[in-house]
């Protein structure tokens, strides 16, 4: 005999009994979280080595900043590079910083030249003064580059500075602008003077107490190696 039916035993024959799905690959499992002190010591190696670049990157940078000062820049070379070749050894006089200039001949120069420049005016004058020294004795060398309109006008000026008792441009220490004991001007000793281009290049040299009859080949061979200066004036 059969078992008797109790309600809710067995389902209804008219029902149909759904079977859940297997899936086909199985959940991961949950991630776990790093544990608290593998965390710290994580945190704290990250930061050192952050700390560890940052150094590396300042020295790199205070390391080119230095080799950046150590390299010379062509654009400022000392004077004593920049200077001409010459035979004897010139030094800018200290009373005169800079290279004086003047647009005005007339004003700086004295006797015919004077007269000259009244009637065919320069463009500018340039002057400077440099000393040397020769048997124990300093040599003063004042170098004067004029700039005239024409070649024809330098020519002509050039020789009128190269006869006797013309007059010339002024010295800086017959101009007052620098003090020479025993010296009120460089007229007196020795003379050169060439042309370039449109410029005259005048060179006057004496020696300290006043030049003598001994002193005048040394003087006048000092004057013609100083006109290289005046090739370096000219490109200031």
């Amino acid at each position: 005999m059969s078992d008797p039916y109790r309600p809710g035993q067995y389902n209804n024959p008219d029902q149909t009994t759904r079977i859940p799905r297997v899936p086909s690959h199985p959940a991961a499992p949950p991630r776990r979280g790093p544990e608290p002190g593998k965390s710290k010591t994580r945190e704290y190696v990250l930061k050192g080595l952050g700390l560890v670049g940052v150094a590396v990157v300042s020295g790199m940078l205070w390391w080119l900043i230095q080799q950046g000062g150590n390299t010379p820049d062509s654009t400022t070379q000392p004077t004593e590079q920049s200077q001409p070749q010459t035979k004897f050894k010139f030094v800018k006089h200290e009373q005169v910083a800079t290279p004086v200039r003047d647009s005005n001949c007339a004003r700086v120069s004295y006797h015919k030249v004077q007269d000259f420049f009244e009637k065919k005016p320069c463009t500018e004058v340039i002057r400077e003064l440099y000393t040397t020294t020769v048997d124990g004795k300093t040599v003063y060398s004042s170098v004067a580059v004029v700039r005239m309109p024409s070649a024809a006008d330098a020519a002509e000026l050039k020789k009128l500075t190269e006869t006797d008792g013309t007059g010339n441009v002024n010295d800086l220490v017959k101009d007052g602008r620098v003090k020479v004991n025993g010296l009120n001007s460089l007229a007196n000793g020795a003379f050169a003077a060439k042309i370039s281009g449109s410029d005259v290049i005048i060179v006057e040299s004496d020696i300290e107490g006043g030049s003598k009859k001994a002193d005048e080949a040394k003087l006048e061979e000092i004057s013609t190696d100083a006109l290289a200066f005046g090739e370096q004036l000219k490109k200031n």
